[in-house]
């Protein structure tokens, strides 16, 4: 079974068109995208408007024969959670947050939460571990959130908005104890693991999760997929594959103008045949 995945594909609503042209041409059984769906060139505010072109394209992938998974990023807005679970009922895709999800023999488990960054809007932020709560030091503008008017609200204490949510660590060990075989499970989280070489900003800064980290140390699922610090290949030298144990990680975010995504087929609890679109085969890995 062949499978397609990336993330981050709200660069551009050009990136959902070249997308459509990649199922044409690879022809995959499954389409997984790790978050960020969204095009945010006109704002994230205007994000809600593109719900009818979104249900355009995953119509046009379903019709070319791939099934659709997929979760949200911290660059979307929240209030299309209730068109993405609509949209779910429908059969238009399966979508994932906090949730475990057979296909095709496949556990799939999704987990849009990220660490805090410099960045405004905080609806995905979530703490590393319950009492394990990191605030970036360099916030860019007063912390947000998107109220149900869309539009823009101050969050008045970040650490005890943080305190309240669900942790990293409690998200995907809750997932975890619904999979039938880890071996047989398949992970879109959107925050890479801290440590390796998916999570390299343009800054030289490293700020991958440490709870995804543990995670997949422990509990050894057949792959991930992440995406959010999508320029991490440009200034690694290239690197969008490791592995953590027996776990295969992939950096699926976009890093050109181009479409960047990977492709493998599964073969009974396998990967093989793993490619990049733009850098090819796996080179250099850590372990």
């Amino acid at each position: 079974m062949k499978v397609l995945a990336l993330a981050d594909v709200h660069q551009s609503e050009q990136h959902w068109d070249m997308l459509n042209r990649a199922v044409q041409e690879e022809s995959p059984a499954l389409v997984l995208i790790a978050g960020d769906l969204l095009p945010k060139y006109e704002g994230i505010l205007a994000q809600v408007s593109f719900v009818p072109r979104l249900r355009e394209y995953a119509s046009s992938i379903r019709a070319k024969g791939a099934e659709l998974i997929l979760t949200l990023g911290n660059d979307d807005n929240q209030l299309v959670i209730p068109e993405m679970e609509k949209g779910d009922r429908e059969g238009l895709w399966h979508y994932i947050p906090d949730q475990v999800r057979e296909v095709k023999k496949y556990d799939f488990c999704g987990c849009p939460w990220v660490r805090d960054y410099p960045f405004a809007y905080k609806y995905w932020v979530a703490p590393d571990s319950p009492g394990e709560l990191f605030i970036d030091p360099v916030q860019l503008g007063p912390p947000a959130i998107i109220n149900a008017d869309n539009e823009i609200e101050q969050i008045a204490d970040l650490k005890a908005y943080l305190e309240d949510k669900l942790s990293v660590t409690d998200s995907l060990d809750s997932m975890a104890e619904q999979v039938s075989d880890l071996k047989r499970s398949i992970w879109l989280i959107h925050d890479p693991p801290g440590g390796f070489e998916l999570d390299l900003c343009a800054t030289g800064n490293r700020v991958g999760s440490p709870a995804v980290y543990r995670f997949l140390k422990e509990k050894q699922p057949l792959l991930s997929i992440h995406g959010h610090i999508h320029e991490a290949p440009t200034y690694n030298g290239g690197i969008w594959t490791v592995k953590i144990g027996k776990t295969r990680c992939i950096q699926a975010g976009q890093v050109e103008n181009d479409l960047s995504y990977v492709t493998f087929d599964l073969l009974e609890g396998e990967i093989d045949n793993l490619k990049h679109s733009l850098y090819g085969y796996p080179g250099g890995e850590a372990s």
